[in-house]
This record gives structure tokens, sequence and C-alpha cells, in this order.
């Protein structure tokens, strides 16, 4: 209790008593400002022991605990019974028919039409380049009677790419601070879309569709689903709310027997307002304006137990264990030698595929790097940045497997965080 224990009030009445020689006046001094002193510093020693005692029983969630893990798997192998990842879209799961009339009407109306989605095993490099030829690509639709050209195009799928968008936002309004999800898979996800093709006859059915991708047919994968270790939930106020300490707010319990107890919880809800979430003896305690009890709409944040398996492993945002403290504080802290610029570097997984060769300031940016840079917090608009010329901090790496699609990807991830540290450069990694 700190102050409150070591201060003895009944000692410091007596003492101030003792100081007033008229009988008189000691006993108004003790029945007047000696009970209001006893019943105010009771008030505060009561109110400070209630406030260390809320503090005290909060759960603090370790570091990782809400970090992201984004990875993929085919339709045929996808496990609905698994604990740790889920469909980032729900939908996904359920195979989607193309019909001829929907085609018909589509091209009749010289409309591209989107049909599936595909995902490619190529460099960023290559894709970029797909994307900035606007590549036509040519195919065969195949119905019972017969096979009628067509001709395809790729843009790339950006529903998911939403999904990490939106997820900041709630990021944001839960008060919990943003690591950069890496979505390297995601930038791998194409939706392909009819652009023209011949008549199909009246009353045929689809049967399938081939589209010849040419030097990539063998990277192309169908019927892919991304997974993330968010699961979306809804759960009722388990009471009346009570009236939060500030006399404002209002306290929503969540009882724990209603949650994971190595899961962590983001709110969605999007219309109400959010001052505070924290976890006392497995409860969830939300605190907002809102008097009555709500529907709330949650991310259950889960975390891996490292028992599972898939296809595409899981790209994950947490920081090595072996690097102690907050990989927030790393973010601010300002990173002044080419030591600490590799620490952070090697402090995610990413940092297992390439090796960091050293960084310079340069005043122009090396040609084509545009094809295999991009920023995976490019949707945040809000940030800091100092306009006008930058100078380049253009970050050097090695790949450990010089075969592994992954690598432009990785780095661009890595580039990401220290683009967050150093916003009067303009950060670019270039692979050697």
């Amino acid at each position: 209790m700190g102050f409150y224990d070591e201060f003895d009030m009944e000692a410091y009445i007596d003492k101030r008593m003792l100081e007033i020689t008229e009988p008189g006046g000691r006993v108004l001094f003790k029945q007047v400002v000696g009970n209001l002193l006893r019943e105010l510093y009771q008030y505060n020693k009561d109110a400070y022991r209630g406030l260390c005692d809320r503090v005290l029983s909060e759960d603090v969630a370790g570091q990782g605990a809400y970090a992201v893990h984004v990875a993929l798997t085919d339709m045929a192998r996808y496990d609905e019974t698994d604990l740790f990842l889920s469909p980032m879209i729900p939908e996904d799961t359920k195979k989607k028919e193309i019909l001829c009339a929907d085609v018909r009407e589509a091209l009749g109306r010289r409309e591209r039409m989107q049909l599936f989605t595909v995902f490619i095993r190529a460099d960023a490099s290559a894709l970029y380049g797909i994307l900035r030829e606007k590549r036509q690509f040519q195919g065969v639709i195949k119905t019972e009677n017969r096979e009628y050209r067509g001709t395809f195009e790729l843009k790339r799928s950006e529903k998911y790419l939403k999904r990490i968008e939106r997820l900041y936002e709630i990021f944001t309004a839960n008060n919990q601070p943003w690591v950069t999800v890496c979505g390297a898979y995601l930038m791998k996800l194409f939706d392909v879309y009819l652009t023209d093709a011949e008549e199909i006859g009246k009353g045929e059915e689809i049967q399938k569709i081939e589209v010849d991708f040419e030097e990539y047919s063998g990277l192309v994968s169908h019927d892919v689903i991304p997974l993330w270790n968010l699961r979306e939930f809804q759960e009722k106020t388990s009471t009346y709310p009570d009236a939060a300490i500030d006399k404002i707010n209002y306290e929503h319990q969540i009882f724990a027997h209603r949650l994971k107890a190595d899961c962590e919880y983001l709110v969605i809800n999007r219309d109400v307002e959010i001052t505070n979430i924290r976890r006392v003896k497995g409860d969830l305690l939300i605190s907002c304006p809102v008097e009555s009890p709500v529907e709330w709409s949650f991310y259950q944040v889960s975390r891996r137990n490292g028992r599972q398996r898939y296809p595409y492993p899981p790209l994950s945002n947490e920081c090595k264990e072996s690097f102690s403290g907050s990989i927030t504080e790393m973010y601010r802290k300002s990173i002044k030698t080419k030591a600490e610029m590799a620490r952070l570097i090697e402090s995610f997984p990413a940092g297992d595929c390439l090796e960091f060769k050293g960084c310079a300031i340069e005043k122009e940016a090396p040609d084509g790097w545009e094809a295999c840079n991009y920023n995976m917090d490019e949707f945040i608009h809000d940030e800091i940045r100092v306009g006008g010329a930058q100078q380049i901090l253009l970050i050097s790496f090695a790949a450990k497997d010089s075969e592994l699609y992954l690598n432009e990807d990785m780095m661009s991830f890595l580039v990401t965080q220290v683009q967050k540290i150093f916003p009067e450069y303009q950060c670019i990694g270039r692979l050697e």
C-alpha cells in the first residue's frame, strides 16, 4: 500500500491536537477536524486499495498474444475442426458454380466476369509484370457439347487485403499496437476474369474452364483458401453493466466460461466507442458509454501450439521469443547503428529467409525497385511522413534459399518494419 501503510493518521491528529494550548480548542479540533481527517483518510485508503486490487488482478497479455498468422490450404485438405486457423472469408469453403447464363449476360453487356481465384507461386517482381503489362491469357470453356475459346486476364484479389485493412481499424479501436501483418500469400492470390469468348449455346452447362497461363502454368494452384488465426463470434454482455470508476462509462462483463483461457479477444463492433478492454480472472471487461447489455462481435485470436501442419506454412508477425522486450518498444526507440537494424530484422520469422547485409543512404532509387518492393501497410494514411524529396535508405539482403518464391515478399515485410522507424527516408530493399 506504500504511503498508506507508512503513514499513521491517528498519531498525526494527536500531534496536531497537542499543539493547541486551549482545552476547548482541542475538543473542537478532535470532534470536527479529527473526524473529518479520519473519514477522508479512510476513504482515500479504501479507494487506493481498490485501485491496486483492480490493477493487480488484471490479466496482462504477453508478447505475441495478438500475433496474426496467415496460411493457405487446399480446399480438399481444409479441416473445419482446426482450432488454430480459420478461413479469412468463410464463404471460400463453398465451391462456386459458374452458370452459362451469367457468362452470356456479362459478355452481352461487354463486361468482364469474375470466375474464380488462383494462387501463383511466383516472385513478386514476376507478378508485378503480369499486372503492369495487363497480360491476356487464352483458354477454353468446356460444356457437354463442345469447347469455346475465351480470353482471360488476372487482377489481384483485393478482398483479402481489405480484411487486413479492416483488422488495422479494429486494432486501433481496441487500443492495441499494430504490427504489420505478413500478407505475402495474399499478394499472390489473383481473381481470374473472362473478358471475351465465343458465344455459348443456350441450355448448355459449363463443365470446366481451362486457362493457359503459359510460363506460369506449373505455378498456378486452384481452390486455395487463405487462413488466419482469427475466428469471429458473437456474445452478449453476461450481466447488467456496472458503472465504471470514471462514472461516465459502463463496464460490460463477459464471463470466463464463455471464452478460451489461452486466447485474446478483439471487439469488432463499430457502433460502440470502446474506452478500455481488460481481462480479470478470465472474465473480459469492456468499458464503453452504453448502459444496457450489448450484442458483441469479437475476433478470437488463437495461439499456435506447434502441432498443426499446413501445405503452406503460416507466416507470422510475431517477434521471436529469443528477443526480449516488446517489439513495440523497439519501434519507439531510435535505431542508430546497423547492428540495431539487424536485430530488428532478425527478430521476425521472416528474417530466417533473408540475411541482412547492410544499408546505405542514396540519392536515387535503383532501377526496377517497384517490381520487388511493396509496403504491406500501404493502407495506413494517417502516419506522419516527411514530404518533398526524400532520400533513399537502401537495405541490402541475401537470400538463404535463392529459389524460394517468397524472398521478395519477405523482404517487403521487413522493409515495412524499417520504414516505420525511418519516416524521413524512403526505405527500399534489394536482394544481392
